[in-house]
Protein backbone atom coordinates (compact mmCIF):
# COMPACT_ATOMS: atom_id res chain seq x y z
CA UNK A 1 0.00 0.00 0.00
CA UNK A 2 2.79 2.20 0.87
CA UNK A 3 2.72 5.90 2.48
CA UNK A 4 1.82 9.80 0.50
CA UNK A 5 4.79 10.65 -1.86
CA UNK A 6 6.79 13.53 -1.00
CA UNK A 7 6.25 16.90 -3.14
CA UNK A 8 9.07 16.02 -5.35
CA UNK A 9 8.16 12.16 -5.87
CA UNK A 10 4.40 13.12 -6.89
CA UNK A 11 6.11 15.70 -9.53
CA UNK A 12 8.14 13.38 -10.98
CA UNK A 13 5.43 10.32 -10.94
CA UNK A 14 2.81 12.61 -12.36
CA UNK A 15 5.64 14.19 -15.28
CA UNK A 16 5.49 10.47 -16.86
CA UNK A 17 1.69 9.69 -16.11
CA UNK A 18 -1.64 12.14 -15.99
CA UNK A 19 -4.65 12.03 -13.69
CA UNK A 20 -7.54 12.12 -14.91
CA UNK A 21 -11.51 12.08 -14.21
CA UNK A 22 -12.31 10.12 -17.66
CA UNK A 23 -12.56 12.38 -20.08
CA UNK A 24 -10.04 11.76 -22.74
CA UNK A 25 -8.52 13.07 -25.79
CA UNK A 26 -9.81 15.78 -28.27
CA UNK A 27 -6.63 16.62 -30.35
CA UNK A 28 -5.61 14.31 -32.95
CA UNK A 29 -2.91 11.71 -32.44
CA UNK A 30 1.03 13.49 -33.17
CA UNK A 31 -0.28 16.68 -32.19
CA UNK A 32 1.77 18.40 -29.24
CA UNK A 33 -1.18 19.57 -26.85
CA UNK A 34 -2.99 16.89 -24.62
CA UNK A 35 -6.82 17.71 -24.27
CA UNK A 36 -7.46 14.95 -22.12
CA UNK A 37 -8.37 15.10 -18.18
CA UNK A 38 -9.19 11.51 -17.28
CA UNK A 39 -10.24 12.39 -13.70
CA UNK A 40 -10.54 14.94 -11.03
CA UNK A 41 -7.29 16.42 -11.72
CA UNK A 42 -5.80 19.13 -9.51
CA UNK A 43 -6.09 22.36 -9.74
CA UNK A 44 -2.48 23.84 -9.02
CA UNK A 45 0.39 24.30 -11.95
CA UNK A 46 2.28 21.42 -10.28
CA UNK A 47 -0.37 19.00 -11.38
CA UNK A 48 -1.44 17.41 -14.99
CA UNK A 49 -4.23 18.79 -17.37
CA UNK A 50 -5.92 15.51 -17.87
CA UNK A 51 -8.80 14.05 -16.70
CA UNK A 52 -11.59 11.56 -17.40
CA UNK A 53 -13.45 9.87 -15.02
CA UNK A 54 -15.30 11.47 -12.42
CA UNK A 55 -12.87 10.70 -9.60
CA UNK A 56 -10.72 12.77 -7.89
CA UNK A 57 -7.43 12.53 -9.71
CA UNK A 58 -4.89 12.38 -7.50
CA UNK A 59 -5.40 15.62 -5.91
CA UNK A 60 -4.73 13.64 -2.74
CA UNK A 61 -4.34 10.42 -3.49
CA UNK A 62 -0.93 9.62 -5.67
CA UNK A 63 -0.10 9.89 -8.92
CA UNK A 64 -2.08 10.67 -12.30
CA UNK A 65 -2.29 14.41 -12.15
CA UNK A 66 -5.66 13.48 -11.43
CA UNK A 67 -6.65 16.15 -8.43
CA UNK A 68 -6.04 19.10 -9.97
CA UNK A 69 -5.18 21.29 -13.05
CA UNK A 70 -3.47 24.36 -14.31
CA UNK A 71 -5.85 27.38 -13.42
CA UNK A 72 -7.18 27.98 -17.05
CA UNK A 73 -7.85 30.86 -19.34
CA UNK A 74 -10.73 32.28 -17.17
CA UNK A 75 -9.24 31.48 -13.96
CA UNK A 76 -6.62 33.40 -12.73
CA UNK A 77 -4.07 31.51 -10.50
CA UNK A 78 -4.49 32.04 -6.62
CA UNK A 79 -2.20 35.51 -5.08
CA UNK A 80 0.71 34.63 -3.44
CA UNK A 81 -0.54 37.06 -0.78
CA UNK A 82 -3.63 34.57 0.22
CA UNK A 83 -2.88 33.21 3.32
CA UNK A 84 -4.23 29.50 4.01
CA UNK A 85 -6.17 28.56 6.70
CA UNK A 86 -5.32 26.34 9.69
CA UNK A 87 -2.92 23.65 8.66
CA UNK A 88 -2.24 22.33 11.95
CA UNK A 89 -3.79 18.91 11.79
CA UNK A 90 -3.72 17.76 15.01
CA UNK A 91 -5.27 21.09 16.53
CA UNK A 92 -7.77 20.85 13.96
CA UNK A 93 -8.98 17.57 14.58
CA UNK A 94 -8.75 17.49 18.39
CA UNK A 95 -11.94 17.48 20.50
CA UNK A 96 -13.66 20.17 18.05
CA UNK A 97 -17.30 18.57 18.77
CA UNK A 98 -16.90 19.52 22.42
CA UNK A 99 -16.44 23.31 21.67
CA UNK A 100 -18.23 23.82 18.45
CA UNK A 101 -21.96 23.47 17.81
CA UNK A 102 -21.78 22.74 14.14
CA UNK A 103 -21.51 19.39 12.43
CA UNK A 104 -18.29 18.68 10.52
CA UNK A 105 -18.02 18.15 7.47
CA UNK A 106 -14.85 16.86 5.89
CA UNK A 107 -13.75 17.12 1.89
CA UNK A 108 -11.15 14.18 1.28
CA UNK A 109 -9.67 15.05 -2.18
CA UNK A 110 -10.17 18.86 -1.71
CA UNK A 111 -7.67 19.82 -3.74
CA UNK A 112 -8.96 18.17 -7.15
CA UNK A 113 -11.73 20.13 -9.67
CA UNK A 114 -14.65 18.45 -7.69
CA UNK A 115 -13.29 18.49 -3.89
CA UNK A 116 -12.34 22.58 -4.49
CA UNK A 117 -15.63 23.10 -6.31
CA UNK A 118 -17.18 21.38 -2.83
CA UNK A 119 -15.32 23.11 -0.38
CA UNK A 120 -16.11 26.60 -2.25
CA UNK A 121 -20.14 26.09 -2.29
CA UNK A 122 -19.95 24.67 1.52
CA UNK A 123 -17.82 27.97 2.20
CA UNK A 124 -20.31 30.85 0.09
CA UNK A 125 -23.73 28.69 0.93
CA UNK A 126 -23.13 26.83 3.99
CA UNK A 127 -20.62 28.35 6.20
CA UNK A 128 -23.15 29.28 8.64
CA UNK A 129 -24.52 25.62 9.01
CA UNK A 130 -21.18 23.62 9.37
CA UNK A 131 -17.87 23.54 10.29
CA UNK A 132 -15.54 22.75 6.99
CA UNK A 133 -12.31 20.90 6.74
CA UNK A 134 -10.72 20.20 3.39
CA UNK A 135 -8.25 17.83 3.30
CA UNK A 136 -5.16 17.75 0.59
CA UNK A 137 -1.95 15.75 0.98
CA UNK A 138 -0.28 19.62 0.58
CA UNK A 139 -1.47 22.26 1.77
CA UNK A 140 1.09 24.87 0.57
CA UNK A 141 -0.29 24.05 -3.04
CA UNK A 142 -4.09 24.33 -2.56
CA UNK A 143 -4.19 27.22 -4.42
CA UNK A 144 -7.95 27.44 -4.96
CA UNK A 145 -8.48 26.79 -1.26
CA UNK A 146 -6.64 29.56 0.39
CA UNK A 147 -8.37 32.52 1.82
CA UNK A 148 -12.07 30.75 1.62
CA UNK A 149 -14.13 31.79 4.63
CA UNK A 150 -15.05 29.46 7.58
CA UNK A 151 -12.33 26.68 5.64
CA UNK A 152 -9.75 24.82 7.58
CA UNK A 153 -6.73 23.42 5.67
CA UNK A 154 -5.89 20.17 6.72
CA UNK A 155 -3.37 17.62 5.66
CA UNK A 156 -4.44 14.46 5.44
CA UNK A 157 -3.14 11.21 2.68
CA UNK A 158 -5.68 8.23 1.88
CA UNK A 159 -3.19 6.32 2.11
CA UNK A 160 -1.93 6.83 5.94
CA UNK A 161 -5.08 5.01 7.49
CA UNK A 162 -4.21 5.67 11.22
CA UNK A 163 -3.37 9.23 11.39
CA UNK A 164 -6.54 9.35 8.75
CA UNK A 165 -8.65 7.75 11.21
CA UNK A 166 -7.31 10.57 14.25
CA UNK A 167 -8.31 13.39 11.95
CA UNK A 168 -11.78 12.61 10.95
CA UNK A 169 -12.83 12.37 14.91
CA UNK A 170 -16.16 14.43 15.32
CA UNK A 171 -16.84 14.23 11.39
CA UNK A 172 -20.50 14.26 10.94
CA UNK A 173 -19.99 14.10 7.10
CA UNK A 174 -16.91 13.12 5.12
CA UNK A 175 -17.16 13.13 1.24
CA UNK A 176 -14.38 10.97 -0.22
CA UNK A 177 -13.26 12.11 -3.95
CA UNK A 178 -12.31 9.31 -5.30
CA UNK A 179 -8.23 9.52 -6.48
CA UNK A 180 -7.56 8.66 -10.28
CA UNK A 181 -4.82 6.48 -9.42
CA UNK A 182 -4.74 2.64 -10.45
CA UNK A 183 -4.96 1.35 -6.78
CA UNK A 184 -8.09 3.90 -6.26
CA UNK A 185 -10.35 1.21 -4.98
CA UNK A 186 -7.87 0.24 -2.35
CA UNK A 187 -7.41 3.84 -1.40
CA UNK A 188 -11.27 4.67 -0.88
CA UNK A 189 -11.77 1.63 1.17
CA UNK A 190 -9.04 2.44 3.52
CA UNK A 191 -10.42 5.87 3.61
CA UNK A 192 -13.75 4.21 4.35
CA UNK A 193 -12.10 2.21 7.68
CA UNK A 194 -10.68 4.80 8.71
CA UNK A 195 -13.73 6.61 8.66
CA UNK A 196 -15.63 3.84 10.27
CA UNK A 197 -13.29 3.83 13.00
CA UNK A 198 -13.31 7.70 13.64
CA UNK A 199 -17.27 7.34 14.34
CA UNK A 200 -17.77 9.14 10.80
CA UNK A 201 -21.82 9.41 10.68
CA UNK A 202 -21.72 9.70 7.17
CA UNK A 203 -20.07 9.24 3.89
CA UNK A 204 -20.43 10.63 0.72
CA UNK A 205 -17.90 8.96 -1.92
CA UNK A 206 -17.09 9.86 -5.80
CA UNK A 207 -18.37 7.06 -8.37
CA UNK A 208 -19.03 7.06 -11.94
CA UNK A 209 -22.02 5.12 -14.22
CA UNK A 210 -19.45 3.03 -15.41
CA UNK A 211 -19.54 1.29 -12.14
CA UNK A 212 -22.45 -0.70 -13.87
CA UNK A 213 -20.24 -2.29 -16.26
CA UNK A 214 -17.78 -4.54 -15.10
CA UNK A 215 -16.35 -5.80 -17.72
CA UNK A 216 -14.58 -2.70 -18.22
CA UNK A 217 -11.34 -0.90 -16.01
CA UNK A 218 -13.06 1.97 -14.80
CA UNK A 219 -16.12 -0.31 -13.58
CA UNK A 220 -14.28 -3.03 -12.15
CA UNK A 221 -12.17 -0.26 -9.90
CA UNK A 222 -15.84 1.70 -9.03
CA UNK A 223 -17.40 -1.57 -8.67
CA UNK A 224 -14.95 -2.53 -5.78
CA UNK A 225 -15.75 1.11 -4.15
CA UNK A 226 -19.45 0.79 -4.35
CA UNK A 227 -19.09 -2.65 -2.71
CA UNK A 228 -16.76 -1.74 -0.21
CA UNK A 229 -18.99 1.50 0.72
CA UNK A 230 -22.32 0.18 1.29
CA UNK A 231 -21.50 -2.97 3.01
CA UNK A 232 -19.28 -0.59 5.85
CA UNK A 233 -22.72 -0.07 8.04
CA UNK A 234 -22.13 3.45 7.77
CA UNK A 235 -24.91 5.71 6.26
CA UNK A 236 -24.13 7.03 2.95
CA UNK A 237 -24.39 8.63 -0.55
CA UNK A 238 -22.94 7.53 -3.59
CA UNK A 239 -22.02 10.51 -6.30
CA UNK A 240 -21.98 8.51 -9.96
CA UNK A 241 -20.05 11.15 -12.05
CA UNK A 242 -20.13 11.56 -16.16
CA UNK A 243 -18.16 12.65 -18.39
CA UNK A 244 -16.45 16.33 -17.03
CA UNK A 245 -17.33 19.23 -19.00
CA UNK A 246 -13.74 20.47 -18.09
CA UNK A 247 -12.73 18.25 -20.85
CA UNK A 248 -14.03 20.33 -23.38
CA UNK A 249 -11.54 23.47 -22.67
CA UNK A 250 -9.06 20.42 -24.53
CA UNK A 251 -10.87 21.37 -27.51
CA UNK A 252 -9.45 24.80 -27.25
CA UNK A 253 -6.22 24.57 -28.41
CA UNK A 254 -7.18 23.10 -32.31
CA UNK A 255 -10.41 24.60 -32.15
CA UNK A 256 -8.35 28.39 -31.87
CA UNK A 257 -5.32 26.91 -34.53
CA UNK A 258 -7.50 25.19 -37.61
CA UNK A 259 -11.75 25.39 -36.21
CA UNK A 260 -11.59 21.95 -35.49
CA UNK A 261 -11.59 19.10 -32.52
CA UNK A 262 -11.51 15.83 -32.05
CA UNK A 263 -13.18 12.18 -30.50
CA UNK A 264 -13.10 9.16 -31.04
CA UNK A 265 -16.66 8.75 -31.05
CA UNK A 266 -19.39 9.44 -34.07
CA UNK A 267 -21.09 12.78 -34.37
CA UNK A 268 -24.05 12.00 -33.42
CA UNK A 269 -24.13 9.89 -30.21
CA UNK A 270 -25.25 11.03 -27.05
CA UNK A 271 -22.99 11.22 -23.46
CA UNK A 272 -23.57 12.49 -20.22
CA UNK A 273 -21.61 15.34 -19.01
CA UNK A 274 -21.49 17.14 -15.72
CA UNK A 275 -19.98 20.54 -14.92
CA UNK A 276 -17.75 20.06 -11.94
CA UNK A 277 -18.98 22.86 -10.39
CA UNK A 278 -22.34 21.10 -10.37
CA UNK A 279 -20.96 17.85 -9.13
CA UNK A 280 -19.92 20.48 -5.70
CA UNK A 281 -22.72 21.62 -5.45
CA UNK A 282 -24.47 18.44 -5.64
CA UNK A 283 -21.87 17.30 -3.11
CA UNK A 284 -22.12 20.00 -0.64
CA UNK A 285 -26.02 19.78 -0.75
CA UNK A 286 -25.40 16.57 0.44
CA UNK A 287 -23.11 16.78 3.18
CA UNK A 288 -25.04 19.44 5.04
CA UNK A 289 -28.32 17.53 5.28
CA UNK A 290 -26.98 13.77 4.52
CA UNK A 291 -29.39 12.04 6.76
CA UNK A 292 -32.53 12.95 3.74
CA UNK A 293 -29.78 11.34 0.96
CA UNK A 294 -28.76 7.85 2.99
CA UNK A 295 -28.62 4.96 1.10
CA UNK A 296 -29.08 7.03 -1.76
CA UNK A 297 -27.16 6.13 -5.78
CA UNK A 298 -27.57 9.96 -7.29
CA UNK A 299 -26.25 10.42 -10.83
CA UNK A 300 -24.94 13.80 -11.17
CA UNK A 301 -25.74 15.16 -15.20
CA UNK A 302 -25.41 18.53 -16.03
CA UNK A 303 -26.25 17.81 -20.06
CA UNK A 304 -26.86 15.40 -22.33
CA UNK A 305 -24.61 16.12 -25.49
CA UNK A 306 -23.06 15.08 -29.19
CA UNK A 307 -20.59 16.24 -30.54
CA UNK A 308 -22.62 17.84 -33.85
CA UNK A 309 -24.05 20.01 -30.72
CA UNK A 310 -20.45 20.94 -29.27
CA UNK A 311 -19.78 21.86 -32.82
CA UNK A 312 -22.72 24.04 -33.53
CA UNK A 313 -22.48 25.81 -30.36
CA UNK A 314 -19.13 26.60 -30.56
CA UNK A 315 -19.82 27.85 -34.16
CA UNK A 316 -22.69 29.81 -33.08
CA UNK A 317 -20.66 31.51 -30.12
CA UNK A 318 -17.38 31.98 -31.85
CA UNK A 319 -19.11 32.88 -34.90
CA UNK A 320 -17.09 31.03 -37.02
CA UNK A 321 -17.22 27.71 -38.59
CA UNK A 322 -16.25 24.53 -36.11
CA UNK A 323 -15.78 21.51 -37.74
CA UNK A 324 -15.71 17.61 -35.85
CA UNK A 325 -13.52 15.04 -36.56
CA UNK A 326 -14.03 11.67 -35.58
CA UNK A 327 -10.36 10.28 -34.44
CA UNK A 328 -9.23 6.48 -34.57
CA UNK A 329 -9.16 4.58 -31.77
CA UNK A 330 -5.58 3.29 -32.16
CA UNK A 331 -4.80 7.28 -32.92
CA UNK A 332 -6.17 8.19 -29.98
CA UNK A 333 -4.39 6.08 -27.43
CA UNK A 334 -1.24 6.62 -28.83
CA UNK A 335 -1.89 10.25 -28.41
CA UNK A 336 -2.81 9.48 -24.80
CA UNK A 337 0.40 8.11 -24.11
CA UNK A 338 2.01 10.03 -25.67
CA UNK A 339 0.95 12.82 -23.12
CA UNK A 340 2.12 10.54 -20.14
CA UNK A 341 -1.38 8.72 -19.54
CA UNK A 342 -1.20 5.30 -17.98
CA UNK A 343 -1.86 2.47 -20.29
CA UNK A 344 -4.01 0.90 -18.05
CA UNK A 345 -6.02 4.64 -18.37
CA UNK A 346 -5.63 5.21 -21.88
CA UNK A 347 -7.88 1.75 -21.81
CA UNK A 348 -10.18 2.82 -19.74
CA UNK A 349 -10.80 5.79 -21.72
CA UNK A 350 -10.73 3.91 -24.69
CA UNK A 351 -13.51 1.65 -23.30
CA UNK A 352 -15.07 4.43 -22.29
CA UNK A 353 -15.69 5.97 -25.50
CA UNK A 354 -16.65 2.43 -27.28
CA UNK A 355 -19.52 2.72 -24.42
CA UNK A 356 -20.50 5.77 -25.92
CA UNK A 357 -20.29 4.76 -29.50
CA UNK A 358 -22.24 1.81 -28.84
CA UNK A 359 -25.50 3.72 -26.72
CA UNK A 360 -24.65 2.05 -23.71
CA UNK A 361 -27.15 2.67 -20.88
CA UNK A 362 -24.71 3.74 -18.27
CA UNK A 363 -23.38 6.58 -20.90
CA UNK A 364 -26.70 7.91 -22.52
CA UNK A 365 -28.39 9.07 -18.73
CA UNK A 366 -31.25 9.21 -20.19
CA UNK A 367 -33.52 9.86 -17.14
CA UNK A 368 -31.29 13.06 -16.92
CA UNK A 369 -29.79 12.36 -13.20
CA UNK A 370 -30.48 13.53 -9.86
CA UNK A 371 -28.90 17.11 -10.02
CA UNK A 372 -32.16 18.89 -9.50
CA UNK A 373 -33.75 16.54 -6.68
CA UNK A 374 -30.62 16.92 -4.61
CA UNK A 375 -29.99 20.62 -5.04
CA UNK A 376 -33.92 22.52 -6.19
CA UNK A 377 -31.66 24.23 -8.89
CA UNK A 378 -31.29 23.87 -12.53
CA UNK A 379 -27.74 22.14 -13.96
CA UNK A 380 -25.32 24.00 -16.30
CA UNK A 381 -26.17 23.76 -19.96
CA UNK A 382 -23.64 23.23 -22.78
CA UNK A 383 -24.24 26.86 -23.94
CA UNK A 384 -23.39 28.37 -20.66
CA UNK A 385 -20.42 26.26 -19.66
CA UNK A 386 -19.11 27.09 -23.27
CA UNK A 387 -19.91 30.96 -23.16
CA UNK A 388 -18.12 30.97 -19.10
CA UNK A 389 -14.68 29.69 -20.62
CA UNK A 390 -15.23 31.32 -24.10
CA UNK A 391 -12.11 33.11 -24.27
CA UNK A 392 -10.25 29.74 -24.06
CA UNK A 393 -11.55 29.12 -27.34
CA UNK A 394 -11.00 32.39 -28.95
Amino acid sequence: MGGCLSKKEEEESQAKTEEATVHAVETPAGTEESPVRTEDAPASTDEAPVKIDGSSPGADETTPGENESTPGPDEPAPGADEAAPVTDVAAASDGETAKDSKPIVFVLGASGSVGSATVKTLSEEYGDKVEIRAGVRHPEGAGKLHGLPGVTLVQACMADKDTLATLLVGVSALFIVSPGAENRAELTSLSAEAAKEAGVGHLVVVSLPMAVEEGTIFGRQFTEIEAKITGLGIPYTLLRLPYFMDNFLGLASTVKESGQFYMPVSSDKIFAVVDTDDAGRAAAAVLVDPSKHAEKTYHVVSARVTNDEIKTTLSTLLDKDVSFVQSETDATKQTLLGFGVAEWQADGILELFKLVEDGAPSILEENGGNFREITGEDPVSLKEYLTRHLTAFQ
